[in-house]
């Protein structure tokens, strides 16, 4: 059975430049039915009023910086092993952190992908194997200020590839899922290193979840540095991830979501939560 709350949980769970709020990612190893067309609507909102400054120094915020975004994911299958994604939305993020009051918006990085399933669960012979998916894809960047201490994003193209699993376990309801990947964009932004693992379990047409994501910046500064610009920093995220979701009977999908900090460098100590709705057609 594929858990859907996967797919809400992962959209708070993407790198962020400098102290900016988190992006959008929303596949799993799990593909809609073949011909299937997905779309999940998203509201985000995320806040902080500390960041981590480096590794250890953690100042306080005179304000909190706020963002909210709403998003839109598509995914298509274009068989039985294949399957066609895209993310994009807009966002807007406000504070007086910085002096008076500022605002920054505009188009979130797009995202767009292809996977390829190349184990199934349901039909492999070793049936101890999870789901596993790989998937590859480009970033276009958005169009808000990326030169900010509280933009909405990095500001750069790029592309992601990643080995995405996920597996439930007989029919109790219960399984795990997660991804590990490598992310590179446009000069100066730090390639990333990112993975997640997590559990969920159904119970009738509910479904609570929780993950664990760790996202490393591979280079950069450290915010003080002398001569650092945002977002030419190192930065890493850890985050805490949770989901409740329910499916009606006409097959449609809507979660309540969320995620907080546990660690970071270069990065805000976020709450994170939102809703999604996913229906498909």
């Amino acid at each position: 059975m594929k858990p859907l709350s996967f797919s809400a949980l992962a959209a708070v769970a993407a790198l962020v430049p400098g102290l900016a709020p988190i992006a959008a990612r929303a596949q799993s190893a799990w593909l809609p039915l073949p011909a299937q067309f997905e779309i999940t609507p998203r509201y985000v909102y995320e806040r902080f009023d500390t960041f981590w400054m480096g590794a250890s120094a953690k100042p306080e915020l005179p304000d909190a910086v706020v963002q909210q975004s709403g998003l839109l994911t598509a995914e298509y299958a274009l068989g039985t092993h294949w399957a066609l994604d895209a993310t994009m939305g807009y966002v807007w993020v406000d504070t007086a952190a910085f002096g008076q009051k500022e605002t920054d918006e505009g188009l979130v990085d797009s995202r767009i992908g292809a996977r390829w399933r190349f184990v199934d669960e349901q039909t492999t012979s070793l049936t101890w194997l999870p789901t596993l998916t790989v998937r590859a894809g480009g970033i276009i960047a958005g169009t808000y200020d990326e030169g900010l201490p509280f933009s909405a994003g990095d500001g750069a193209h790029g592309g992601e590839c990643s080995l995405l699993f996920g597996k439930s376990i007989l029919d109790t309801g219960f399984g795990f899922f997660g991804d590990i990947g490598y992310r590179v964009r446009e000069h100066p932004v730090p390639d990333d290193f990112f993975a997640s693992a997590g559990v969920f379990q159904s119970i009738g047409r509910f479904t609570l979840s929780t993950a664990y994501r760790h996202t490393q910046g591979l280079s950069g500064m450290d915010i003080g540095d002398p001569g650092f610009t945002f977002p030419a920093v190192k930065e890493v995220t850890q985050l805490l991830e949770f989901g409740a979701g329910f499916r009606d009977h006409g097959n449609r999908y809507y979660q309540l979501f969320g995620a907080f900090s546990v660690d970071g460098r270069n990065s805000g100590d976020k709450l994170i939560l939102g809703a999604s709705f996913t229906f498909g057609f």
